[in-house]
């Protein structure tokens, strides 16, 4: 859940607000409204990742279709797998 702050509370808290960053996103406000939102670094890649991932079209369908397979109980065993791929 993130947490949300002023930007005055946010300027008061900033040499320790990257600590707590760690822990939940800040939300920061002005005048009631959210106007930026602070991130840890490796939240922010992980996001970007997770876009990247989103945003590639064969491989969403490819993650549908696999979905749809195991809950139609369309699955194999690792040891079925690698005889398959000849390990």
């Amino acid at each position: 859940m993130a947490k949300y702050l002023t930007i005055s509370e946010a300027q008061e808290q900033l040499p320790k607000l990257s600590n707590n960053l760690a822990f939940e996103p800040a939300i920061i406000t002005e005048n009631g409204r959210p106007v930026i939102i602070a991130l840890d670094f490796e939240q922010f890649q992980s996001l970007l990742a997770t876009i990247e991932i989103l945003t590639d079209e064969e491989f969403m369908e490819d993650l549908k279709e696999g979905i749809k397979q195991a809950e139609l109980g369309e699955t194999i065993t690792l040891e079925q797998l690698k005889i398959e791929l000849g390990y």
